[in-house]
């Protein structure tokens, strides 16, 4: 049954509705999870050993063995959502890539930006220390980074990866890329703006709604349709049954 009036707003708010009832999405099996919030405290702990072994000197070149590996490994084993976090950082040796390991300028540049954005409270120092990164052009250093950003400013920075990204664009009919800062940054001004017009079922938590982008994105659900149509609306309903 087609719902009245059958606009997006309508069809995605019924997405998020059944969204936060399916008990294998990612809205109960993580977001509500009790183990999630205690992980937080220990990815930030983390973080701020990397800062510290690089301003010391002590991080090394490789990714394997660093505090950065334990760090994005607790990442990863948040759940379904954070699968494969780690496959950003892992050394690409064909492409030298992420090239923070091998030149201490960039390696001290990232330290920069983890200390930066800990020590900050607001969108506007956080949006201008992403911008100070971008302009150095590091090889292999992209949006990626903004998973680590989001254990530190959840309520201010989106978490990050192609999923998300797929879901994000079929949702809004936008066509962000991978890799790009501007791209996230557009991106993370767009969830915002969703979940604004969702607050009512979404969470200040940018996590909550990171879950449901990467659940339409990994094909969970259909994106519902973008145009204004009953029959498209139908359609939709039925392949959400």
């Amino acid at each position: 049954m087609t719902l009245l009036p059958a606009t997006h707003h309508d069809l995605v708010s019924e997405l998020v509705r059944r969204w936060r009832d399916d008990p294998g999405a990612t809205y109960r099996s993580w977001f509500l999870w009790d183990e999630r919030l205690k992980n937080f405290r220990s990815i930030r702990r983390g973080l701020q050993q990397v800062v510290a072994e690089i301003e010391s000197g002590r991080f090394g070149v490789a990714y394997r063995g660093s505090s950065l590996e334990t760090v994005v490994h607790s990442i990863a084993e948040q759940r379904q959502i954070f699968k494969g976090a780690d496959h950003a950082w892992l050394w690409k040796p064909k492409l030298r890539i992420p090239d923070i390991y091998e030149s201490p300028d960039n390696q001290r540049a990232f330290g920069r930006l983890l200390d930066n954005c800990s020590c900050c409270d607001t969108a506007e120092e956080i949006i201008s220390h992403i911008r100070s990164i971008d302009a150095l052009k590091i090889k292999g250093l992209g949006p990626a980074a903004a998973n680590l950003l989001y254990f530190l400013h959840p309520t201010l920075v989106p978490p990050f990866n192609t999923a998300i990204v797929k879901g994000y664009n079929a949702v809004t009919g936008a066509k962000v890329k991978l890799g790009s800062w501007d791209h996230f940054l557009a991106m993370r001004a767009g969830i915002l703006d969703l979940n604004d017009r969702y607050r009512e079922l979404l969470s200040n938590d940018l996590g909550a709604i990171g879950g449901l982008l990467f659940d339409i994105g990994s094909g969970r659900y259909p994106a519902p349709p973008l145009e204004d149509d009953a029959t498209a609306a139908d359609d939709w309903l039925g392949r959400l049954e």
